[in-house]
Order: structure tokens, then sequence, then C-alpha cells
């Protein structure tokens, strides 16, 4: 039995429930199982978890959350869902500690709400606050161990990108802030970080979908507009939505579509700190837009997406280091795309 208690709790506070012979802990309102094998997540990268949520296929549509320890290839695990009925569309990116997925679609309407959970702890999300205007249609995120930002989007589903950026403290629940302005417009981009800089990449910026090989970057610490990165070797879009798939030095960008031909499994590279084009990185085992990516510091990972003829559960990793072709290392608990992806061990922490 677990109730709301009478008397106010910390946050963080910890019990051991008798009845479900579990350790829990007291998060926003309520308690929350705590994870059985749950090191210092961040701490090493045995500890680094990565998470996809959302699916979205033509018969079925949720917030399903899912789970891999990014060290260890194996099938995903169940993590929880999202709350607020969001289904796809939402953006996600994350501190060492704590997850955020931002906007998306609830069914009947896009959305500004922001929720979070602890990677320590499985469960459902939970309110975190609003952002400062409705997006969708897969915006990216970035953050340092401090501060996520988010990164474009689409206000109307029916209406170009948003060129806009949003900014919140990890630790503080409460409503998002204005951070500045990108570049050029974007929606379904990709997304990199190290400690201090975040990059977008590729995407598109109209309807109907023109694509776009720009990318731009931010100084996360400092509130202002991007500045021009780079290009893409060649225009890259149809991505989900992304939480940094990089590691301190180098970011990744794969999957969707290249020049608006059919899908490729292309992955591109780029060195965070410095200016510039991209270059080839290496392929995926098989090619699908809108698939999830996110990152640790050794390993990039890619969870399902859509082929252009099936919905599929395929997870894939690259090793950072090194370069080459993706190797299978599993499969999501569901099938469907529109995934957005983020880990407690990509390049900002």
């Amino acid at each position: 039995m677990s109730l709301t208690p009478k008397t106010p709790i910390p946050e963080g506070a910890i019990r051991y429930n008798t009845d479900s012979n579990k350790m829990e802990v007291w998060i926003g309102d309520k308690w929350m199982q705590v994870a059985v094998s749950s090191p210092n997540l961040g701490s090493s990268e045995a500890g680094v978890r990565g998470l996809f949520m959302q699916k979205f296929d033509d018969s079925s549509n949720n917030g399903t959350i899912d789970y891999i320890t990014i060290s260890t290839a194996g099938n995903a695990i169940d993590y929880g869902d999202l709350g607020n009925s969001i289904q796809f569309y939402g953006g996600a990116c994350s501190s060492h500690k704590r997850w955020v997925q931002f906007g998306g679609y609830n069914g009947s309407n896009h959305t500004n709400q922001i929720q979070f959970g602890e990677f320590a702890i499985t469960g459902n999300g939970t309110d975190f606050g609003d952002l400062t205007e409705n997006t969708q249609y897969s915006p990216s995120g970035v953050g340092s161990r401090t501060r996520g930002v988010r990164m474009g989007g689409s206000v109307d589903p029916s209406g170009g990108a948003q060129n806009t950026m949003d900014f919140w403290t990890y630790e503080s629940t409460g409503n998002a802030v204005d951070f500045g302005d990108l570049v050029a417009a974007k929606r379904f981009s990709y997304s990199a970080n190290s400690p201090t800089r975040g990059i977008l990449s590729g995407g598109d910026f109209t309807n109907p979908s023109v694509g776009t090989e720009i990318n731009q970057f931010i100084t996360i610490a400092s509130t202002g507009n991007a500045q021009t990165f780079g290009d893409l070797s060649s225009i890259l879009q149809y991505g989900g939505g992304n939480g940094a798939c990089s590691n301190p030095v180098k970011g990744m960008f794969g999957s969707g579509s290249k020049k608006g031909t059919s899908v490729q499994t292309d992955t591109e590279a780029i060195i965070i700190a410095t200016t510039g084009e991209s270059s080839k990185f290496g392929d995926l085992t098989v090619g699908r837009y809108y698939s999830g990516s996110t990152a640790s510091a050794t390993r990039g990972v890619w969870g399902g997406g859509y082929t252009g003829s099936a919905y599929i559960n395929t997870i894939d990793y690259i090793s950072i280091a090194t370069g080459g072709n993706a190797v299978d290392f599993g499969d999501r608990t569901v099938a469907g795309s529109y995934v957005s992806a983020c880990s407690n061990g990509h390049g900002g922490l």
C-alpha cells in the first residue's frame, strides 16, 4: 500500500515498501519504485542508461518508455509511460540524473507540456512545467548537467518549423524560459552536444517538407541566438526527437532521408568543438525515418523508426571512437516511429 502522506515529505526521501518488497523514492507527489540495478548512474560507462520514448504506427500510438544499458547489447526493458497522454512527436534531453520530455501530440492537440523522471527509477513521467509555446514534429534537445534546451519543432501541424529555443534547469521544476532563436527554423532534426556546446543538424523547415543541410550551434550556459556551424555533407531530414547522440568530442547524425529521397542508412560525424562540414561515419543496419538516437561516451545508439514500408523496433549501435557501420544491439519493446531518446551519459555530461 502506498498512500499520499498528510505531512510533506522531502524530495528524494527513500523507504522500503513492505507490501511490494520494493525500495521506493518520493518524487513530485508520489512514491516511485527504485530500479534494482541502479548504481550511481552517470558515474561510469556500466551505469549509463538510454531511454526510448513514444511510438507511432498505423494502428496504435502511445507514450511507451523503455530503456537499455548502453554498454551491454540486448533487448530494451519496460520503464513506464509518458504522462499527459503524450503519444508521439515530442522531443527529449537529459542531465546525468533526470530525463525530460517536451512537447508532442496527445491524441487531439499538440502541447507545451514538459515532463520528467529519474534515470535510476522506473515509472511514469511526472509534470515538470510548460514550454514557452506549443510544439511538436520532433523538436530536438541538448543539455549539460544542469541545463536543458529545446531547439525547434513546429507550433502548427499544418505550418512550418519553429526557430525558437527554450531552456530550464533540471533540478528545479517549473516553466521553460526563452533562450534565443535558431539561425534557421528546424523540425525533425538531429542533435549533439559537448559539456559546453549544443549542435542542431539537418531537418526540414517548411510544409510541404523542404530539407536542409545546415548545422548550427549554441553555447549552453549563455542564452542568445544560435550561430552557423557548417553543413552536413548532404541534406539529412526526417530525424526523431533526439537528445544528443554524441560523446564530449564527436557528434553523430543518422537515419532519415537525404535530399528528400528514399530512406537511407548513412551516419555522419562532426567534431563539436570546431565548425565545419560533417563527414561520412558509416551505415545503420537498416534505413529508417524518425528514429530516436542518443549515446554514452563510447557508443551511439538508434532505436525504432519507419523503413518506408514497415514500423520497426530495431536498435543499432556504433563505436564513436572508431567509426564504421552499426551493429545490431537488440529490440525495443514496441515497434514504431517518431521516437525520442536520451541518456544519462551523453556528451554533455
